[in-house]
């Protein structure tokens, strides 16, 4: 099996298992009714994808595919803005409502958690948020150096 593919495979169940236990804690004890849930895993998803193409896009796939990261460069502009939004959304239903709101149920027993859907959130949208925005700059510096120099 090529090196690139068995990276890919094992970077990809890293992805998995981060989101796993990330989202776990929330899992636990209100399952997927959590009013950012979707949000929160594209969060955690596209902070781990978007991590590894900064440091170490020359072991991945599309090192050498110039309009894969072409598509990338395009679509950080929209990612940008539905973190920008979604963070938004997030931060203003928490100061109008109040952690308490973020869980359907409320006892003491949760308490710790909506302090962890909290923080958790916000660390990785606004982490999505500056890799989404790093990224492009990224993928043009690739782009030009496998143009001119025949490197990634």
């Amino acid at each position: 099996m090529n090196k690139k593919i068995q990276l890919e495979i094992i970077w990809w169940t890293i992805t998995a298992l981060v989101i796993v236990l990330v989202m776990f804690p929330i899992w636990s004890e209100v399952g997927t009714e959590f009013r950012y849930h979707n949000s929160n895993i594209w969060a955690v998803f596209i902070f781990m994808v978007f991590t590894r193409l900064l440091f170490v896009l020359r072991h991945t796939y599309i090192a050498k595919h110039s309009l894969i990261k072409i598509i990338f460069v395009l679509m950080s502009i929209p990612l940008f803005i539905y973190f920008m939004d979604s963070i938004n959304e997030f931060q203003t239903f928490v100061d109008e409502n109040g952690d308490t709101a973020l869980l359907y149920q409320y006892s003491d027993k949760v308490a710790d958690l909506t302090k962890y859907i909290r923080y958790e959130y916000l660390f990785f949208a606004v982490a999505s948020m500056i890799t989404v925005a790093m990224v492009p700059f990224r993928m043009i510096l690739s782009l030009w150096r496998t143009r001119n120099r025949g490197t990634v």
